[in-house]
């Protein structure tokens, strides 16, 4: 028959060894339990969108103004979008149209934010 004491020491080491190697390894089984519950996002699907506030703006158009006779009334062309430009508007182009040859225009389009 083992001694008694014998007995209680090797079942106590027994039971230190059992534990430390529980201990030893704890980090990792959190870290495997987590990843079980919240696995990776799969590549193939995109992650939900995020809404922002976007900026409103608000467009405007001048009349198309005839080329040929802006040659002579430049100033008065340059007057009419520094005025815009003082209301906020800011020109976003000014794009050459032409209509038949020889009848060619300017056409230029602003824009600002609209005012909540």
């Amino acid at each position: 028959m083992p001694h008694p004491m014998r007995t209680s020491r090797l079942t106590l080491g027994l039971a230190a060894a059992v534990l430390v190697a529980g201990l030893a390894g704890w980090p990792f089984a959190i870290r495997a339990q987590e990843a079980e519950r919240n696995p990776p996002p799969d590549p193939r699907v995109r992650p939900e969108a995020r809404l922002v506030p976007q900026r409103q703006w608000e467009y405007k158009q001048l009349p198309c103004v005839p080329t040929a006779p802006l040659v002579r009334e430049r100033g008065d062309f340059a007057d009419r979008l520094n005025e815009d430009g003082k209301r906020g508007w800011e020109l976003v182009s000014l794009v050459e149209v032409q209509h038949a040859p020889g009848h060619e225009c300017l056409l230029a389009t602003f824009k600002r934010p609209v005012l909540n």
